[in-house]
């Protein structure tokens, strides 16, 4: 493959940073409701608001997570089957995601309503704190109704490529929240009820944003009436929904198990420790969905479409992130613990020495446990090793809350050391196989369009349409041309079209676009040139350059990942 020195990143970086901030912040939205209700408790309404609210957020997480399950692994697979041209297929997928997420959480909700007494008091353990926990409870209760929707939404729309529409609609509800929080705790004093009706006008923002989109019917998959495809549709998007979300299903199970624990080993401030700890990990967790989805995402298009340079990329990338952000996490734990004492209200309270043991201990397992989950996802889930991802991810958690559970018998502070006895031996475990099955199928995906990496002649570059690199381009051609023994006639038709999405790129989208990215490869019977761009979504084949008026055997344009992606096919002669 000839890959020329004009060749850049910009489309891969600006494609995978869209989807991955979309992603993330869809992630973060019921954690950040959750997080800054406990904020403004712990420093306005005391301990006991704080507490409540940190144990109620495994019980929001948990639908949050249960109805992403329902559909995130259709969001993807329609995704799929959208990039192949199936829109029927795309459709049937889409209906059983909807329809399944919505009712997880209605009978979730529902459930928590009817036993919310017995919920508040087992949840905290305390009169005084469970009082807080119930009245908070039975207002969220609406917004564990609004999460379906907005989850449904927000990841239907970024996989279909406008990543941007679901990042400004989870941003609006993330700020209002934060501004309502102060507005009805702080100003109206309506206690620790305000920031739960916070947390659910936030939800509704969202929502009133993102739905337009699929009412209006601008979306590309629809709802339609089941068919007898349904079980087995839904089988399949809980399958790789659960492969997904099972390090969230972890975290929420060590919330959970591990505030029991350290209450009765602790006390009070070791479990107010701890629970900065869980406020800590669900403000900043949603970066691995982030990477996980949009690592799939663009590592399937890339696989499918043959670009190894690309692909190589998004998992250097992937990997650098997870790495510099958890790491530079774990040394503010472990350096500044009273930077996060001061965050919550917690400074001058509780011994600094305690929270310096406490964070490092947790600092190290979380480390651990999101490099493992994004690399075995990326790694494992793609190749389809959905089984041993799961039994990875499960086996830190249930090995760290066990050694947890052990050492309490020795000590106090022995106690927190068992989170690191789970953490550093399943990581190292998780790269080894990892990486023996990386040799063995290197990047190899579930969900790709073809079976194994394209081999054949293949050049590529990236075009400035603004600066013309136009005697490149020739060059490129040229090259490929004495290559494959093209015909001059082929080659100039190849030319002449290039010209005309320039031409097309400056009168149309010019406020949009700055680069092209062009590849050539060698079919068994034609030459194929494949052209994306970052622009607004714009369908050149049916604007005036379909095959006839190029030449070509066949046009087609989709638009994924948040490129326009033109592929022309020209016929050896």
């Amino acid at each position: 493959m000839y890959i020329s020195k004009y060749r850049n990143s910009y489309l891969i970086d600006k494609a995978y940073r869209l989807t991955l901030v979309s992603v993330t912040l869809t992630a973060l939205a019921p954690l950040i409701a959750t997080l800054v209700d406990g904020l403004f408790s712990s420093n306005l309404l005391g301990n006991d608001a704080f507490i409540s609210v940190s144990v109620a957020l495994p019980l929001v997480n948990a639908v949050s997570v249960l109805t992403m399950i329902c559909e995130r692994g259709g969001s993807v697979l329609a995704a799929a089957q959208l990039a192949k041209g199936n829109r029927d297929k795309a459709n049937r997928i889409y209906t059983a995601a909807f329809a399944s997420a919505v009712l997880v959480a209605v009978i979730v909700a529902v459930g928590i309503w009817i036993n919310l007494d017995s919920v508040a008091l087992g949840l905290t353990g305390r009169p005084e704190s469970a009082a807080y926990a119930r009245e908070y409870l039975q207002v969220i209760v609406i917004y564990l109704l609004i999460l379906p929707l907005n989850n449904t939404f927000n990841d239907f729309a970024t996989q279909e490529g406008f990543p941007q529409l679901a990042t400004r609609a989870v941003a609006a509800g993330s700020v209002a929240n934060v501004v309502l929080d102060i507005l009805f705790i702080g100003v109206f004093g309506m206690g620790i009820s305000g920031a739960a009706w916070g947390t659910v006008i936030s939800g509704l923002i969202n929502l009133a944003l993102i739905s337009p989109y699929f009412i209006r019917g601008k979306n590309q998959p629809k709802l339609v009436r089941p068919q007898g495809d349904l079980g087995a549709i839904l089988v399949d998007n809980l399958k790789h929904g659960f492969g997904f979300n099972v390090f969230f299903i972890v975290v929420n199970a060590f919330m959970l198990l591990g505030n029991a624990l350290v209450l009765k080993v602790a006390g009070h401030d070791g479990l107010t420790l701890f629970d900065v700890c869980l406020q800590i990990q669900s403000a900043t967790f949603s970066v691995v969905v982030g990477l996980c989805i949009a690592g799939i995402a663009h590592i399937t298009y890339m696989r499918a479409s043959g670009d190894s340079d690309g692909l190589q990329r998004i998992m250097n990338i992937t990997a650098s992130i997870v790495v510099g952000f958890y790491g530079v996490l774990l040394l503010l734990l472990v350096t500044v613990p009273q930077l996060f004492l001061w965050c919550f209200g917690l400074e001058g309270s509780i011994d600094l020495a305690l929270a310096r043991r406490v964070f490092t201990c947790f600092g190290i397992y979380y480390f651990c446990f999101c490099v493992v989950s994004v690399y075995v996802t990326v790694v494992l889930q793609l190749a389809g090793h959905v089984s041993a991802k799961i039994a990875l991810v499960f086996a830190m958690g249930i090995i760290a809350y066990l050694s947890m559970l052990g050492l309490s018998k020795i000590s106090v502070d022995a106690m927190w050391l068992g989170m690191i006895v789970g953490g550093v031996p399943i990581l190292v475990a998780s790269l080894a196989y990892g990486y023996r099955e990386h040799l063995k199928h290197p990047f190899y995906t579930k969900f790709s369009m073809v079976d194994k990496m394209l081999t054949c002649i293949k050049f590529e570059c990236s075009l400035d349409y603004e600066l013309h690199h136009l005697e490149e381009m020739k060059r490129m051609i040229k090259l490929f041309d004495d290559t494959c023994e093209m015909s001059e006639e082929v080659s100039s038709k190849m030319y002449s079209t290039i010209l005309a999405l320039i031409d097309d790129a400056e009168e149309r989208r010019s406020g949009h676009l700055k680069y092209f990215d062009i590849s050539l490869c060698e079919l068994d019977d034609g030459f194929q040139m494949t052209i994306k761009d970052c622009g607004r979504p714009y369908d050149p084949v049916h604007n005036g350059m379909d095959a006839a008026s190029v030449g070509a055997r066949s046009a087609t344009y989709r638009y994924m990942f948040t490129m326009n992606v033109t592929t022309i096919v020209w016929d050896k002669k």
